[in-house]
């Protein structure tokens, strides 16, 4: 029974001890030159987060080596931060950071942040002199910043750009647990469509799952959870005229919502058989919609002037192709929504469908 017990006591020590290091950075080793050693002897070097401003801890410069140990961690995250120290620079006292080279880098520049997470950080810190050399050996998530790597965003126009689609995947698979590859997809939500960061996401690690930007990109498309469903009355576009307006139905039972842009050749082949099918069941009850994509607003008009199309036509502008970026997914086009008369969506069809007209006719005879 005591060996029981022992055996028990042991593994709760070795879980506690495992938890609470997960409550600390690895310990972060500095060594200075000997000329920045000269120069910062008897004063501090200060560690800081850098996103919240705050100083996590300070150590006396007695010696050319030092060491910040036992600093606890204010989440999950990797941090980013600095090491400074006062000084005095054209007559104004302040904080100024430590410099230092990485191996990391493919350039040779001089960095003064870096991430920090339970893995042990040493800092060969940048001579100037330049006598001895400067290193730095940390945490896997400073590659993706010391080389400077950054997401692409599609423009509003394009936004399931296949250039865009394929740069952002191969970054992620590159760095699968990277905290700032995150954080940029994170910051650039908006103009990805949800099922295009759920992909982009797929590409991580599970270590990401623990941060908190992960969990707030989960809550985020569960928020979107109609994502290419709901009907646009909520967005405003604008119309021949530049005047801003919203789709209307005209109190008609069924609306159509088409997709379009001047330059698609499938879109213009399919308005002769939109303007048949809104002669047949205009009187029925069918209303049609049709918005542009159009990037430049007077190819759209000079399209409309050709089509002569006797219905709603709208065009998106910057601020609603961003919603409709968020919203929708209208990767090809001509993309068409049918609702009904309760503004619930009943089916889209990409590209002319001839299953169109039989599917209106159903809904308006119900």
């Amino acid at each position: 029974m005591k060996r029981y017990f022992v055996l028990i006591l042991v593994l709760l020590l070795v879980k506690c001890t495992t938890n609470n290091n997960s409550k600390y950075y690895g310990d972060i080793h500095i060594k200075l030159p000997k000329s920045g050693f000269e120069k910062l002897e008897g004063k501090y070097l200060y560690l800081i987060d850098v996103q919240s401003k705050s100083i996590l801890d300070s150590v006396l410069v007695d010696k050319p080596e030092l060491q910040f140990t036992k600093i606890q961690r204010l989440n999950l995250n990797p941090s980013f931060l600095s090491i400074k120290h006062y000084d005095v620079y054209n007559g104004f006292k302040g904080l100024r950071p430590i410099g230092f080279c990485s191996e990391l880098s493919r350039q040779n520049h001089v960095y003064s942040l870096f991430y920090a997470d339970e893995t042990s950080t040493e800092i060969v810190v940048f001579d100037t002199t330049k006598l001895e050399k400067s290193s730095f050996n940390g945490s896997k998530q400073n590659a993706p910043y010391f080389n400077n790597l950054v997401l692409n965003y599609p423009e509003a126009s394009n936004p399931f750009d296949k250039k865009v689609h394929e740069h952002n995947s191969k970054i992620i698979k590159s760095y699968p647990d990277s905290y700032l590859i995150l954080k940029q997809l994170y910051s650039y939500k908006q103009f990805f469509a949800p099922e295009e960061i759920k992909q982009l996401l797929s590409f991580f690690n599970p270590i990401v799952e623990k941060y908190d930007l992960y969990q707030s990109l989960q809550n985020y498309l569960a928020d979107n959870k109609l994502f290419d469903t709901k009907y646009p009355s909520f967005i405003k576009f604008e119309n021949a005229n530049g005047e801003k307006e919203k789709v209307s139905a005209n109190n008609q039972s069924v609306h159509l919502i088409v997709y379009w842009a001047s330059w698609c050749l499938p879109c213009r082949k399919e308005i002769p058989e939109l303007k048949k099918i809104l002669n047949k069941y205009s009187n029925k009850g069918l209303a049609i919609t049709s918005i542009s994509i159009d990037g430049d607003k007077q190819d759209w008009l000079t399209a409309l002037a050709f089509e002569k199309m006797n219905w709603q036509q709208l065009l998106a502008i910057d601020s609603s192709r961003l919603q409709l970026n968020e919203q929708y997914a209208i990767n090809a086009i001509p993309k068409s929504y049918l609702y009904n008369s309760r503004k619930q969506l009943i089916k889209t069809f990409t590209g002319f469908s001839p299953s169109l007209e039989e599917t209106i006719k159903k809904e308006i005879i119900k």
